[in-house]
């Protein structure tokens, strides 16, 4: 009996020492987590407590789908964002596609995600002013009066290539006075109202201003369009597992279909959320070099 005794607990040891070390690294192995970093003037429109209320529900309804973990930080100062995405505190960036072009490496990116509308997932960039103002093209804009949105860095730079394109000068000399609005919208009744002579603004937000006000379309005129660019662009590490980041998408791919998503994407006015690849920055980059190309014209 006391041999038997000993065989067995010899068994037991054996065996244990045979399932102990898969299971330690099953259990010791981390979870997925998603740790995504949103710039926060990628979005002019929304106030730091709308982007956390709608980043508290892209937490919960991700997350939660995907049987994740996930943990979100908005960010002011890109030099942060660029040295965490680098150093591996954040796996997914969010920002404008000008925000990534100029601050971040595409060698570094992967494919990640972008939101459409209307089955549209870029916008427009119109310069629009007030049909009685003869300001029908931008060459006869000059010493007028130019309203832009707070930190949009793509309205920016459209302003200055159309002045540089017609002018020769950056926009700051040509506009005898340019000032900053905090909502799309006030751009619009700005102009509407004579208190302003050029707006830039999306086309997205003109036609929701003008199904509210159809006097709108009647009273301004556009005289510019930058087409086909992105309103923000997500995108992985390329580091990141390939099978964590598909599992990912393939959630953020369907939050249209689950209340919380829906209102989720409503929080940033768009339908779905459908794949974004590095072409997405094709037109971004090009009008960038349009820019350095006009700045200086011996560039190569």
């Amino acid at each position: 009996m006391y041999k038997t005794c000993i065989s067995t607990l010899l068994l037991t040891i054996l065996c244990i020492s045979y399932i102990s070390p898969s299971q330690a690294i099953e259990n010791s192995a981390p979870q997925a987590n998603l740790r995504t970093g949103f710039f926060l003037n990628s979005f002019p429109d929304l106030s730091l407590e709308d982007l956390k209320v709608a980043l508290s529900y892209w937490t919960e309804e991700v997350g939660k789908q995907a049987g994740i973990t996930t943990d979100i930080h908005i960010y002011t100062s890109l030099d942060q964002m660029r040295t965490d995405f680098y150093t591996g505190k954040i796996n997914l960036i969010v920002a404008s596609p000008l925000i990534i072009v100029k601050e971040f490496d595409k060698k570094q990116l992967a494919d990640g995600f972008k939101i459409t509308w209307s089955d549209k997932a870029e916008d427009n960039l119109l310069v629009v002013t007030n049909i009685g103002s003869k300001l029908n093209h931008f060459k006869a804009v000059k010493n007028t009066k130019l309203s832009l949105l707070k930190n949009d860095t793509i309205t920016k730079l459209y302003a200055d290539v159309l002045s540089l394109q017609y002018f020769g000068k950056p926009s700051k000399l040509i506009f005898n006075q340019i000032e900053y609005l905090k909502k799309s919208s006030q751009l619009i009744y700005k102009l509407f109202f004579n208190n302003t002579d050029v707006i830039f603004v999306s086309e997205l937000t003109y036609e929701l201003a003008v199904e509210l006000n159809p006097q709108i379309k009647d009273k301004t005129q556009i005289i510019s369009i930058l087409p086909g660019i992105p309103r923000a662009l997500g995108f992985f590490h390329i580091r990141e597992d390939l099978k964590f980041r598909e599992s990912v998408l393939q959630v953020v791919e369907k939050l249209d279909t689950h209340t919380r998503g829906r209102h989720l994407l409503s929080l940033f006015k768009a339908d779905k959320t459908v794949r974004s690849h590095i072409s997405d920055l094709i037109n971004t980059e090009q009008l960038q070099q349009k820019h350095l190309k006009l700045l200086n014209p011996t560039r190569p």
